[in-house]
């Protein structure tokens, strides 16, 4: 439970984010509206009603109908938190609010925060206005005749992404709720509203993401007031995890090559040999869709076990992993991330291309030598979050990843900073362009490439730094990403790491590559 409870008292600790108007995508629909928001409110709260306090602690359980599958869901709500936990093909998953803190859990029984989760999970999409939220937290955003005439709330909780409601002008019911993942955009529609008490309810909704296999119909079985404890609609704590009974010393070494500074694994997939990409930028063990297809493992929304999975000597059988295409421009089996570092210290050399894995015994004094820099790390968010600076701009929400090759810095943080970046920060060119495109699993971003006099990270400073400045990006596949920048292996190769997820913490070295 330790590191459930640190996931909930970490973020509850970050500042809500706002990403800028210019970055943030916005349901194409949307059209200005004259009706002020006090009066959209009071139209939702009349149709709506509230909730019975006899129904502010209740058990409900839910059918999710997916093509021929029939999947039972069980719901706890605490008051403002709740729990949903499905399975499938025998493997449990959970995902809820926690202390106002989204979050997911596979069947490795891994949680993170879902935040800066830009890939998503069809798995998880509990609408948020089935559930109890704060309107002093939405703004008005405009109006849509898209489904019906309705006044749309952008409703903007601290710690978890927009979630569009669309309020019916004729009902005040929410009849439409939309969410962005990456580059997909999730549609549910309500309907069958019902009396729970002396609040009216869907018992039935539509969500769709535009890929048909992840279609669900969802239908509300039953809901029964219930006396519930915290732990009811807890994060649950980590479960299973990779693990070298034999290492030798305390330390594995990984079968790796490097091609560049792309860290390929080469692991055994129930029996078979595959290659994976290390990622520090990726929040689960994900596969290849296609590979998962051939090897006889079809996808239920977008999760396949793998029956047995090693990684050098490291062993775990039935293996929770995403699946999903992963289009990289060469073929591998998946990328190893975040489930992957749970458990023990993972020791990335890049001067020797060399990966080891380490007990935290093993590690320990590499966290105590004088010539390491121990960096505070968040890694609650399934990535590992760390404060960076270029000159007194800082920020706390800087992804190291070891998937990404350069620095880019990304909306939230460029709002903040705006005027120092636009008076100090000198326009330069990736080449002989000025601004170029990043195509990342989940979609793209563009950005404008600057120069910068220094950036500092953990005990190193970088002169003369080229950067790329999130740029607007119309692009379909557009993204926001809920960070202040990426640190991609531009700057990482020039150190040692030892990534400690369970401990908060990275040991940092030079390695004298320069």
């Amino acid at each position: 439970m330790k590191r459930a409870l640190a996931l909930a008292a970490t973020l509850a600790c970050i500042a809500a984010l706002r990403t800028s108007a210019r970055a943030e995508w916005r349901p194409p629909d949307l059209r200005p509206t004259k009706t002020p928001l006090a009066e959209v409110l009071a139209a939702y709260t009349k149709g709506t009603g509230a909730l019975d306090s006899r129904f502010a602690q209740r058990r409900e359980r839910w059918t999710y109908v997916n093509g021929p599958r029939r999947l039972p869901v069980r719901v706890a709500v605490l008051n403002d938190d709740f729990r949903a936990n499905v399975e499938l093909n025998g493997a449990e998953y959970a995902g809820g609010r926690w202390n106002g803190v989204r979050w997911r859990a596979d069947a490795n029984g891994i949680a993170h925060g879902t935040l800066s989760d830009d890939q998503g999970d069809a798995v998880d999409r509990l609408p948020q206005s089935v559930f109890p939220f704060a309107t002093s937290e939405c703004e008005l955003a405009g109006e849509s005749e898209k489904f019906a005439p309705a006044w749309v709330l952008a409703d903007r909780a601290p710690h978890d992404r927009p979630h569009w409601l669309y309020v019916d002008k004729t009902s005040g019911l929410i009849s439409h709720e939309v969410t962005r993942e990456g580059a997909r955009t999730i549609v549910t529609s309500f309907e069958d509203f019902e009396p729970l008490g002396t609040l009216r309810r869907p018992r039935r909704w539509h969500v769709t993401d535009g890929n048909r296999t992840n279609d669900l119909d969802v239908r509300v079985d039953a809901i029964e007031p219930a006396q519930l404890a915290p732990r009811d609609v807890a994060i649950p704590p980590t479960q299973r995890t990779f693990r070298a009974p034999n290492a030798r010393d305390g330390t594995v070494v990984l079968p790796v090559h490097f091609r560049g500074r792309t860290i390929f694994v080469d692991a055994g997939v129930d029996g078979r040999r595959a290659q994976f990409v290390l990622d520090t930028g990726t929040a689960s063990i994900t596969l290849d869709s296609g590979y998962a297809g051939r090897r006889g493992w079809s996808p239920v929304l977008e999760h396949a076990t793998v029956p047995h999975m090693t990684v050098g000597a490291l062993a775990l059988d039935d293996v929770s992993t995403l699946a999903i295409p992963i289009n990289i421009g060469y073929s591998i089996g998946g990328i190893l991330g975040y489930d992957f570092f749970v458990g023990h210290v993972v020791h990335v050399d890049y001067a020797n291309e060399r990966v080891e894995v380490m007990t935290t015994e093993a590690a320990a004094p590499v966290f105590r030598d004088g010539k390491a820099t121990v960096i505070p790390a968040d890694f609650d968010e399934g990535v590992p979050l760390v404060r960076a600076a270029f000159g007194s701009a800082v920020g706390d929400r800087f992804a190291l990843d070891t998937g990404s090759p350069h620095l880019y810095v990304l909306a939230p943080f460029e709002q903040r900073y705006k005027t120092a970046i636009d008076a100090l920060w000198t326009p330069a060119s990736f080449g002989r362009q000025s601004t170029a495109e990043e195509v990342y699993l989940e979609g793209s971003i563009v950005v404008s490439a600057r120069r910068v006099a220094s950036f500092t990270l953990g005990p190193q400073r970088f002169d003369d730094v080229l950067v790329g400045i999130q740029q607007p990006n119309a692009a379909r596949d557009a993204i926001d990403i809920a960070l202040d920048g990426i640190v991609g292996t531009d700057q990482m190769r020039d150190f040692d790491w030892w990534f400690d997820y369970d401990g908060g913490r990275i040991a940092v070295r030079r390695n004298g590559l320069r």
